[in-house]
């Protein structure tokens, strides 16, 4: 008889907040870079490409919000139930707060860590909290509605 054994360094857990902002960063740049290729975004700007400058400036900001929810999102993890519920809820608040500067990238960084947070506590508790579900709720209407003004915006 042979036993399969996992260490927990084996094992990727998708709701880290590593992931989920890696997640939230891949989906900002895949809608802006849609937009632009679809010429569906409604900038006055008529010039072709991004230019090198500007890709650096996205890019330090979309690396600092990175690194501030990993940074958050990995203490409120450790953290009790409660707390994570109260985090996550933070979270997609934060996306809420940084929606007037989408371009940066935070909006969806935050909604995807608050969203991946909430889902942590229901998978630790059982069920949703109000709160957890309060943040899953604001944290996917914001992430959809950032990608959507990526877009077109």
């Amino acid at each position: 008889m042979s036993t399969i054994t996992t260490r927990p360094g084996q094992q990727l857990d998708v709701l880290h907040p590593l992931v989920a902002s890696a997640v939230g960063a891949f989906t900002f740049a895949a809608t802006m870079v849609a937009g632009d290729l679809l010429d569906l975004n409604s900038d006055a700007d008529d010039s072709a490409a991004t230019t090198l400058p500007e890709l650096a400036v996205y890019a330090g900001l979309v690396l600092a919000g990175v690194v501030l929810a990993v940074w958050l999102g990995t203490r409120a993890r450790g953290a009790s139930p409660d707390t994570l519920a109260r985090a996550s809820l933070g979270f997609a608040l934060a996306s809420v707060v940084t929606f007037v500067g989408f371009w940066s990238g935070w909006p969806h960084i935050f909604a995807a860590v608050g969203i991946a947070l909430a889902l942590e506590h229901r998978r630790r508790v059982g069920a949703f909290s109000a709160t957890a579900m309060s943040a899953l709720l604001v944290g996917v209407a914001c992430f959809v509605a950032t990608s959507w003004i990526c877009v077109v915006g």
